[in-house]
């Protein structure tokens, strides 16, 4: 995608939210002549019925009738993405403001109406679904939203059995770590030899940063860390006892360690500076490390706070949680 055709992408995806979150609905009052006159194919919006007045009813509404006036029969829009995928990111955008449960179904019921109809039509969605959500690069990640299309995809028994290999192995991963869940236990290694676990840190909050020290983007990275005020008076403050206000802890799951001595020095004096000895982490698919760098937040039981977010993200969520 190009760049000028992601900026309109976005901005049309944000005057739909602003046409959710409106007071009230407004009909279209184009006459019938001016629409006939319209020739070129476009998506049309549900319109919400104004008895429909609290934000989240609204998005509800809207998610739940997204595609009703969709033709999924009509493989031509396949190729028209300023139509199909702008109404697809359209639709992704307004998915944060309802209940999972009901983005759950409305994925199932979406995915269900494209494979029954036409399958070039199902491919090209959840190839949409993998960009969007799935592509580490891609700013609107969200795994949770992605794990109904992989589970529509391994229960449906109209998709074959090789296709549901990858998608079921992404599911897999998927589950694993999800936030609210105690994070996998494993241990580490520090450059003297010693060991540690996960589970023994002590303190309010834990950094998981899988990384390479050497990649760029984990230097980058690391002078966005090093630069964050926030996370380095948590790191350095004094409490009571043993105890730590907030450890970050990088791990280097792969086999070069050569590279990660050479590096070592590099690091700030504050972290907790480890390797995975054996690659164990890797080789049992403890964490999914299909980029890196990767973070976690964890709580002080261990508990996934975010899972594989930016820096930024849980720069954010702790000032939140700082300044309660």
């Amino acid at each position: 995608m190009s760049k000028n055709r992601n900026v309109r992408i976005w901005i049309a995806a944000a005057c739909l939210l602003l046409v959710i979150f409106a007071c009230s609905s407004s009909r279209n009052k184009q006459g019938k002549e001016e629409a006939k006159s319209i020739k070129i194919k476009s998506f049309q919006v549900p319109e919400i019925p104004p008895i429909y007045t609290d934000q989240r009813e609204r998005a509800k509404y809207m998610v739940a009738h997204y595609w009703d006036k969709f033709d999924f029969a009509d493989t031509s829009l396949i190729h028209m993405p300023e139509v199909t995928e702008q109404a697809f990111v359209n639709f992704l955008q307004v998915l944060p403001y309802v209940p999972y449960v009901d983005v759950e179904k409305e994925i199932f019921r979406m995915l269900d109406k494209a494979l029954s109809t036409d399958t070039l039509m199902f491919a090209y969605f959840t190839e949409l679904y993998d960009k969007y959500l799935y592509n580490p690069n891609s700013p609107m990640l969200n795994e949770e939203f992605y794990i109904p299309v992989l589970k529509y995809i391994v229960n449906s028994g109209q998709v074959g059995e090789m296709d549901k290999m990858r998608p079921a192995f992404r599911l897999d991963m998927a589950l694993k770590n999800r936030v609210g869940a105690l994070a996998t236990d494993f241990i580490y290694t520090l450059y003297s030899g010693k060991r540690g676990k996960l589970s023994d840190i002590n303190a309010d909050y834990t950094i998981l940063f899988f990384n390479n020290p050497d990649c760029n983007a984990c230097q980058a990275i690391k002078a966005e860390v090093e630069a964050s005020k926030l996370v380095k008076g948590l790191l350095n403050a004094k409490i009571p006892g043993n105890r730590k206000r907030l450890v970050f802890l990088s791990v280097f799951p792969d086999s070069e360690l050569e590279v990660w001595r050479r590096m070592l020095p590099e690091q700030p004096k504050e972290w907790i500076c480890t390797y995975d000895d054996g690659q164990v982490i890797t080789k049992e698919r403890l964490y999914d490390l299909r980029a890196i760098p990767t973070f976690y937040l964890l709580d002080q039981d261990k508990r996934v706070l975010l899972k594989d977010t930016p820096f930024r993200v849980i720069e954010a969520y702790l000032g939140e949680r700082e300044s309660l």
